[in-house]
């Protein structure tokens, strides 16, 4: 993978449990005014067709549908991001292999480095 490419995948139950007519987003909410990146990721499913319909959404390459916020993008460079889902008291809740407190880490520079695939 180049340095700035970046892959996003669904696990095989993500697959399952996303219904035929929801796609998974990857959204930036930015949380101060200061610094134009500082920000703060989240991850949920909405319907197929508002996501394609708003904008600042972008449909990642692939047969899955999943959709990423565009200030979202520098901060995935490189990396491979897998999705995955648990269920609890019937509840879905997707979520991903990312840090969980990524967004503070893109903005301070601290992101691990991607870890490099052998394909």
């Amino acid at each position: 993978m180049d340095r700035y490419g970046f892959d996003v995948r669904l696990s095989p139950s993500a697959q399952e449990l996303l219904r035929p007519d929801e796609a998974l987003v990857l959204d930036w909410h930015r949380v101060a005014l200061c610094c134009a990146g500082a920000g703060e990721m989240s991850l949920y499913p909405m319907k197929e067709e508002r996501a394609r319909a708003r904008k600042g959404l972008v449909h990642l390459k692939g047969e899955a549908p999943i959709y990423a916020a565009r200030a979202i993008f520098p901060h995935l460079a490189g990396r491979e991001v897998t999705i995955d889902v648990r269920r609890t008291l019937g509840m879905r809740r997707f979520t991903s292999d990312l840090p969980g407190d990524f967004g503070l880490r893109a903005v301070l520079g601290r992101l691990p480095e991607p870890e490099k695939s052998s394909r």
